[in-house]
């Protein structure tokens, strides 16, 4: 996850040149389904100016904090690491991958081509047994991760200091401290516009209608990648009318939506969740499209889905995060530098920083601060461990005979026969 900077407002300029989608190179990478997704509606009209935040931080800062954050790399699979984890420089993603798995050990593990397997950003979920062995290599201690009960204990004393801190910052501050920690700030005229663009343009892609009639009962993992083809259209079709998406290379648009399709997928099920029918449905669909969470378990089999429910609920019922919050969670993690294949990652960067800060200053205009300081940083936790889940999903994925699977999510999740 990015550092996130102060949002300073949008400045014009000139958009960069979009990739002609007739492109030989940009079809035949592609193919002419996905790409046609990608073509600009007759319902839509272009933007001609860059969507793009004035930056009043100063530039030899913002490049050196960066220099700073791109000079460390993943021991394990490469990939850009902000410190040490486990003793031994690691990316986030192996960092999450060795505390789940070092304490089972290598020998729970097989490797399917001979313990030869190369470690890199893309293929580094393809052989959990040589990840681990080179996490071990790198020099990660699994004696430094932490039992249950070690980390019960932390996270008391973490809460302890909190509220110690708190009572000492009291004592020396006025006796206006507790009103001016329970005022809402409320969102300015700008930020109100932002947030007004992600909510009508998540509303329009409801407006593509289900095109397909894939039973719900006793699904297979095939038809669950079939059925949430509608979802992808419709992330698409959001995606394609914020300001800021439109203002990237087409390139670095399909980037995005295919390095992002299952975490936005995920977050997205959020949206769709309704508590009281335990079921799973946009709002102005037909109801025979619902999917039940028992039919989804057997779509996704007991172990996934068991971690699937268990975000899903931490999100819209332990955090109670509302329509408002989900999308803009949802267009945090659309906008993420590290995906593969990105050119323009500064401004990504700072486009999640943007929204990350409008997600921060939407919880202020809901909530007194005091409440909003706990709430605001598990919510940004929860873009870390959608990364988690990202991971075993795609580990299942990878099961799935593409021969089964509609032409657009062959593309988005890259399911190909000749991979198999």
């Amino acid at each position: 996850m990015m550092m996130f900077s102060e949002y300073a407002g949008p400045t014009y300029g000139h958009r960069p040149p979009r990739m002609d989608p007739t492109n030989d190179v940009f079809t035949c990478l592609f193919g002419d389904l996905f790409v046609k997704c990608f073509e600009d509606s007759n319902s839509m009209e272009s933007v001609s100016h860059s969507y793009r935040p004035m930056d009043t931080t100063s530039p030899d800062n913002i490049s050196k904090s960066r220099k700073n954050k791109e000079d460390k790399y993943c021991g394990v699979c490469g990939d850009r690491a902000l410190g040490y984890n486990f003793d031994a420089i690691s990316c986030e993603s192996c960092k999450a991958f060795f505390r789940r798995n070092a304490p089972k050990g290598l020998d729970y593990f097989k490797c399917p081509y001979e313990e030869k397997c190369k470690m890199d950003v893309s293929n580094r979920r393809f052989c959990k047994r040589c990840r681990l062995r080179k996490c071990f290599e790198i020099g990660m201690r699994k004696e430094y991760i932490l039992t249950e009960e070690e980390k019960t204990r932390k996270r008391m004393r973490i809460e302890e200091n909190r509220r110690e801190k708190e009572v000492e910052k009291f004592r020396h501050q006025s006796g206006d401290v507790t009103s001016s920690n329970n005022r809402l700030r409320p969102l300015d005229p700008e930020e109100q516009l932002a947030i007004n663009e992600l909510l009508s343009a998540y509303q329009q892609s409801l407006e593509i209608s289900v095109d397909n009639d894939i039973s719900r009962n006793n699904p297979s993992m095939t038809d669950l990648v079939n059925i949430a083809e509608i979802s992808v259209r419709r992330v698409i079709d959001m995606s394609k009318k914020i300001k800021s998406f439109k203002a990237l290379s087409q390139t670095d648009q399909i980037s995005l939506l295919k390095g992002g399709s299952i975490e936005l997928l995920i977050i997205r099920s959020v949206i769709t969740f309704d508590r009281e029918k335990q079921h799973f449905l946009d709002p102005y669909d037909n109801g025979k499209y619902a999917m039940t969470a028992e039919q989804l378990k057997i779509g996704e089999g007991s172990g996934l889905f068991d971690e699937h429910m268990k975000f899903v609920k931490s999100l819209a019922m332990d955090l109670k995060a509302d329509e408002t919050v989900l999308i803009l969670l949802l267009v945090i993690s659309l906008f993420s530098p590290d995906r593969p294949c990105i050119s323009d990652k500064t401004y990504i960067a700072k486009e999640q920083d943007k929204y990350a800060l409008l997600l921060q200053h939407y919880l202020e205009s809901k909530y007194p601060v005091s409440y909003v300081r706990t709430i605001y940083p598990k919510l940004l936790m929860k873009l870390t461990d959608i990364r988690n889940l990202n991971e075993e999903h795609s580990q299942v994925l990878l099961k799935v005979n593409p021969e089964g699977i509609q032409p657009l999510m062959k593309e988005v999740l890259d399911l190909n026969v000749n991979k198999l």
